[in-house]
């Protein structure tokens, strides 16, 4: 049986390879391979935009997370914005001076996937999007029973 454990293994797994990857080529940047994690998972994912998520989805330590965060304010990549109802949650916004950026990360992960998927097939690629978009659905059928 294919565990969840072993399902966030292999996430993390190649989260990591594309982050080593994309880093490879922002050498000039000097960016981290967490600030570039935080910088896809923060355009790929609008739900996710506090530290504590990005801590929950990246299995990394809070102070890594804040140290990454501290880093791409300072670079003007992103901005924390407090939120209105909680004075305690800060929210994390990309900026437009990351929109350069970004266009390039996207570039990189393009020329990955063609190299880890390359003998992945149509049916492989659908029947995982399928079964990935029912694992969201739980997810999010769970948030709400917990909000509740």
């Amino acid at each position: 049986m294919f565990t969840i454990e072993e399902f966030l293994r292999i996430s993390n797994q190649m989260r990591d390879y594309y982050a080593k990857k994309i880093k490879d080529s922002f050498q000039e940047f000097n960016f981290s391979p967490n600030e570039i994690s935080i910088l896809i998972i923060l355009k790929n994912n609008s739900t996710i935009t506090t530290s504590t998520e990005l801590k929950v989805v990246l299995g990394v330590s809070k102070t890594l997370i804040s140290r990454s965060v501290d880093s791409l304010e300072k670079k003007g990549l992103i901005r924390i914005c407090i939120d209105e109802k909680d004075t305690r949650v800060h929210h994390l916004k990309l900026t437009q001076e990351c929109q350069p950026i970004l266009k390039i990360i996207d570039e990189e992960i393009g020329k990955i996937n063609k190299t880890l998927f390359y003998d992945v097939s149509v049916e492989e690629m659908k029947s995982l999007k399928q079964t990935m978009n029912k694992l969201q659905k739980r997810v999010e059928e769970g948030k709400q029973l917990y909000s509740i």
